[in-house]
């Protein structure tokens, strides 16, 4: 999945205002010269070497960046914003406001904007809300059916109608092309020992089907692997594949579904040549929580393969006996795709959205039931992450991201009109002017294609 980190952002949206030449050296950060010190200066030669000296004659540049805002990216001065109170262009000093700095045992980088990062990080983030309807992350969640519902809750996540809704059952353990024995975890030794799996630092158990009641911890057939975790240790669920060889320089893809309440814990694992791959969130390969759900994840093998462990994992830092249960494994090797079936389309349901106390609680309502057991798979949009810390991201990049600014510069010169004098107002609206025209122009090239939705058919839904 693209994505963007908060640096990245704030120095992007200073480029996009037209002072990136400011901010840092080359557009990225500036670097102290000389260590800071349990006082209020910031000293860097960096700044003179780039144009902020005294270029025509004594102290003529010394306001040339007062009144500005220093971003500390310091250790022990992380992220500490200060207004520029003097400017020393002969020597590079900048004597920053407020109570003194904690020294640093070495040069640091530090960042020079026109408008406090506080209010930058404020505008990018509403800038994502305001603009969620061309800016969004397109995705997919699902949901498990059951019998005698009719109504679905959607996934907070999702923030508006779905685009699609699919009904999915699986594509069977016993597909021709399945090189794992015994995928559907039907085969036991006794009701604790799977025949054909390995399980670590894990409890394994049989969970039988039932009818009256239906037991859902049954993906299909008879029985699935329950499974209990074992606190302060990684568990793991493999099988490991005879004659590897034969599968060199291929493409090994798993799908595995996996019940669950427990979010990020329990993820796929592909392990090559005593190399451990983990599925990862951006490529399904990790557990959101949601009861059934199928893990997907694929690895490359370029090399000869003398061995290859396929399965599941658990990290060490899962609260000792939490519980899942794991049905229907699937592993392919060659397609450049895990395999899978398209769910068949679901026409006929309503949205409705509701609030309930300050949460958003929306819902699907169908006329009509569902098979038990399946899987919906819902087609949404959901708002980008907003970010604070350094490393957070956020889920565009270039050239979505030029319109993120967008919307932040038009809202950021809309605040300042209310404030400026009579003399900057003329100037004010003719650049808010001209920041709205360029929004509209790059909500209409960049804005994320919005998927169709399919109709509605009122007399039919599968």
């Amino acid at each position: 999945m693209p994505s963007t980190t908060w640096q990245n952002l704030r120095r992007g949206f200073a480029a996009y205002l037209g002072y990136s030449e400011l901010v840092g050296k080359d557009g990225s950060a500036w670097t102290t010269t000389t260590n800071i010190g349990s006082g209020t200066a910031v000293i860097s030669t960096e700044l003179r070497d780039y144009g902020m000296d005294d270029y025509m004659g004594a102290g003529s540049g010394d306001d040339s960046i007062q009144n500005y805002w220093v971003q500390i990216l310091g250790s022990n001065n992380a992220n500490v914003v200060r207004r520029v109170r003097l400017y020393d262009a002969s020597t590079g000093q900048i004597t920053v406001t407020g109570t003194d700095l904690s020294a640093e045992s070495g040069s640091m980088d530090f960042e020079v904007h026109r408008h406090s990062p506080s209010l930058i990080n404020n505008l990018i983030n509403e800038a994502r809300l305001m603009a969620r309807d061309v800016l969004y992350a397109p995705i997919q969640r699902t949901v498990p059916t059951s019998q005698g519902i009719t109504r679905y809750e959607i996934p907070s996540n999702i923030f508006e109608k779905p685009t699609a809704i699919y009904l999915d059952n699986g594509l069977q353990s016993d597909y021709a092309n399945n090189i794992l024995t015994d995928g559907a975890f039907e085969t036991w030794t006794n009701s604790t020992t799977l025949t054909n799996w390995s399980g670590t630092n894990l409890d394994v158990t049989q969970e039988q089907e039932t009818t009256t009641p239906k037991n859902y911890a049954v993906f299909r057939d008879t029985y699935s692997a329950r499974c209990t975790s074992q606190g302060s240790s990684t568990g793991t669920l493999l099988q490991t594949i005879s004659s590897p060889s034969t599968y060199s320089g291929q493409r090994i893809g798993i799908s595995i579904w996996v019940y669950s309440l427990t979010a990020s814990i329990i993820s796929t694992q592909i392990t090559i040549n005593g190399t451990i791959n983990l599925g990862a969130a951006t490529e399904g390969g990790l557990h959101r929580g949601t009861g059934w759900e199928r893990l997907t994840h694929y690895e490359d093998a370029t090399v000869t393969l003398s061995s290859l462990t396929l399965g599941l994992s658990v990290v060490s830092s899962a609260t000792d006996n939490t519980e899942f249960y794991v049905d229907e494994a699937i592993v392919t090797v060659g397609p450049i795709q895990e395999a899978e079936i398209g769910g068949q389309v679901l026409r006929n349901w309503t949205y409705v959205p509701l609030f309930e106390d300050t949460s958003r609680r929306s819902y699907i309502d169908f006329p009509y039931l569902l098979p038990d057991n399946h899987v919906l798979r819902i087609s949404g949009k959901a708002e980008l992450s907003s970010v604070s810390a350094e490393t957070d991201t956020m889920e565009i990049t270039s050239p979505q991201t030029q319109l993120l600014y967008s919307f932040a510069a038009v809202e950021l010169y809309e605040r300042m009109l209310q404030s400026s004098p009579d003399m900057d107002e003329q100037y004010m609206r003719r650049r808010l002017t001209q920041l709205r025209n360029q929004k509209a122009e790059l909500i209409e090239s960049h804005g994320t294609p919005v998927s169709p939705r399919a109709l509605k058919i009122p007399d039919g839904g599968l």
